[in-house]
């Protein structure tokens, strides 16, 4: 394991790299708290030993730099000082410190303090693991309930594109004899010799009958409707795709009506029979996010709203820029949630739903998404009246890479 040694004392910080080099320990020294965060972003340790006074930043300005801009992997920060009051105790743990060791210290009890923090760590590593796994089971399980739906959204554009290849197979038969019957006629000019008239009128009956004029029309329509067709199979099937995806660890540039669009372009069937979608959509300038991470939030948001809804109901969609932000209200007017479960429905697990109907987990996801993108989720409601869902995103917001491992 690697661990940073933030010491301004070059006697001290040789010292303890000599006693950490006898555990096995890597270590690196720092004389401040600037050269530690340079440190702690090429060398990946997990563990600071940190004085609290030192020039340019001292251990603390550190603790808070590192708990604001280095939340996954845990990095676990012991602070050495000859502050011994009970509110430099408390400044420490507030600033981000998870221990603190009072000087003169022995080597033995920070080998000690060193063995906790890795455990410490080892559980950190596990329940974020843990969380993953849980949150992409949620997705996965979304997507398994959608799949019929999805199946059903597919086999409506394949059933009309059958209909009309079946149909031009028909017609096509019907022009080859036409092309045939006109071909003979070539023939006969071109031998130099003038056709029966009867011969002309069976073929003018054989076009009259198949109604050449009607086929000439109606071809290019049935071939217009099979390509929309595909075009709409194939628009299901990227975004079902794209959705079921783990996704990238890397944010992007992305539109958030976009996002919206192929979410429902998603979960259509499971919508279209409970409620009209009613979308206002305002001009948005792209932001940097994950967007499968919130396509997922605006699957569950939207498809609760259309649990909420008993019989046929309204769901509106509005966006629009507010304070540098983007905000989305997604409204319902379902049954509402009672003043009493309003608080706790970002909550892991609480659900009142049926047993087997719901895990708990949908509206904990959404809110741990938003968050990660610094930004709000906010639900209104009134029993019998329906609710309101408020998510904020900034246009501009500082997101990383390890904030992109925090779930699927």
């Amino acid at each position: 394991m690697n661990i940073i040694i933030a010491e301004d004392n070059p006697v001290s910080s040789k010292l303890m790299q000599k006693m950490l080099s006898k555990k096995n320990y890597n270590s690196y020294i720092a004389k401040d708290g600037k050269e530690a965060l340079k440190l702690l972003k090429s060398t990946k340790s997990r563990i600071i030993i940190s004085d609290w006074m030192m020039p340019e930043m001292d251990g603390i300005s550190l603790c808070k730099e590192i708990r604001k801009n280095f939340s996954s992997p845990y990095i676990y920060i012991i602070l050495l000082t000859s502050k011994s009051d009970i509110e430099d105790t408390v400044s420490a743990f507030d600033a981000g410190a998870d221990d603190y060791i009072i000087k003169p210290f022995n080597p033995k009890e920070l080998a000690a303090r060193i063995l906790a923090g890795k455990r410490t760590i080892e559980l950190q590593d596990k329940y974020e693991k843990a969380t993953v796994q849980l949150l992409h089971s949620e997705k996965m399980a979304a997507v398994g309930q959608l799949s019929a739906g999805i199946a059903h959204e597919i086999n409506n554009p394949t059933g009309f594109v059958k209909s009309n290849l079946e149909t031009m197979q028909g017609y096509l038969k019907d022009l080859i004899q036409a092309g045939k019957k006109l071909t003979s006629v070539l023939e006969i000019n071109l031998n130099g010799k003038i056709p029966e008239k009867n011969h002309l009128e069976e073929i003018k009956a054989f076009l009259n009958q198949i109604d050449i004029d009607f086929l000439f029309q109606d071809i290019p329509d049935l071939l217009k409707d099979c390509i929309d067709g595909t075009n709409r199979i194939g628009k299901i099937v990227t975004d079902m795709k794209n959705f079921a995806h783990p996704g990238s660890n890397t944010s992007k540039l992305a539109d958030i009506n976009q996002c919206i669009e192929s979410t429902l372009n998603v979960i259509w069937n499971d919508i279209k029979y409970k409620a009209s979608v009613i979308k206002n959509y305002g001009t948005l300038p792209e932001i940097n996010c994950f967007p499968q991470k919130l396509n997922q939030v605006f699957m569950n948001v939207l498809l609760n709203a259309s649990q909420a809804i008993e019989e046929k109901g309204k769901i509106s969609i509005k966006t629009y820029l507010k304070n540098q932000s983007i905000v989305i209200e997604i409204t319902d007017n379902g049954h509402g949630i009672t003043p009493e479960n309003l608080p706790k429905i970002f909550d892991p697990f609480f659900t009142t739903k049926p047993i087997g109907k719901g895990t708990g987990l949908g509206l904990n996801v959404a809110y741990n998404i938003i968050k990660m993108h610094n930004g709000t989720i906010n639900a209104k409601s009134k029993p019998g009246k329906g609710t309101l869902f408020l998510i904020t995103l900034p246009i501009k917001s500082k997101i990383t890479e390890n904030d992109g491992k925090n779930g699927n």
